[in-house]
C-alpha cells in the first residue's frame, strides 16, 4: 500500500526497506559526525525505527509522545536512526529508553513511513510498556515525555509525523 500525501507517503514493507527480522548488507552503512554509524537503503534513505506506545483507559486510549524539534515546544514519536548491526525492533526500543525512559517490548509491526524531504524510511512498531524510568538519558537534558490523546497527540505533534499517528487510529 502506498498513499502518497505532501512530505510523506506510507509504506508497507517491501524489499527495499528493512523490516523486523532483516539486516542490511554491510555496504550500506555509513558513518555520520553527528549521530555515528547510520544505515541507508540502496535509494539513500536513511534508515529509522520508532516506537509508538499506548494505554488503554476507561475514557479514551493515549499515547506516549516526547518533546522535539530545535526548540523543545514541538512533540514527536520516539525514534531515530538504526545503529550498524541492530535489527529495527531493537533500535525502537533503545530510542524509547533513550528518549522517552520507559523500557518497552516489541507488539506488532506499524508500517513504514517514508519522508521524502528528509530522506528518512521509519520503521513503526507497537511497543507495550513494561517500566517507566523516573530518571532517563535525554530526561536529564530537559526532554519531557507526556502521555496524552491520541486526538491530542495529533493535533500537537510535528506534522512529519501526523501520518504515524492517523495509521494508529485506523488499525
Amino acid at each position: 500500500m502506498v498513499e502518497n500525501q505532501s512530505a510523506m507517503c506510507v509504506r508497507l514493507c517491501s524489499p527495499t526497506t528493512a523490516c523486523a527480522g532483516e539486516q542490511l548488507p554491510e555496504n550500506r552503512w555509513k558513518e555520520s559526525k553527528k549521530n555515528g554509524e547510520r544505515v541507508r537503503d540502496e535509494q539513500g534513505f536513511r534508515m529509522r525505527a520508532a516506537g509508538v506506545c499506548l494505554r488503554h483507559g476507561p475514557a479514551e486510549t493515549q499515547v506516549l509522545l516526547v518533546s522535539g524539534g530545535k526548540d523543545g515546544t514541538q512533540w514527536v514519536v520516539p525514534g531515530g536512526g538504526i545503529e550498524r548491526d541492530e535489527l529495527p525492533e531493537q533500535a525502537a526500543s533503545r530510542e524509547l529508553e533513550e528518549e522517552a525512559g520507559v523500557v518497552a517490548q516489541t507488539n506488532g509491526l506499524i508500517g513504514v513511513f517514508q519522508d521524502d524531504n528528509r530522506k528518512h524510511r521509519t520503521t513503526v512498531f507497537r511497543m507495550r510498556v513494561t517500566e517507566e524510568l523516573p530518571v532517563w538519558e535525554d530526561g536529564q537534558r530537559g526532554r519531557r515525555r507526556e502521555w496524552m490523546s491520541l486526538k491530542d497527540g495529533l493535533e500537537v505533534v510535528k506534522a512529519s509525523q501526523k501520518q504515524i499517528l492517523q495509521a494508529v487510529m485506523h488499525q
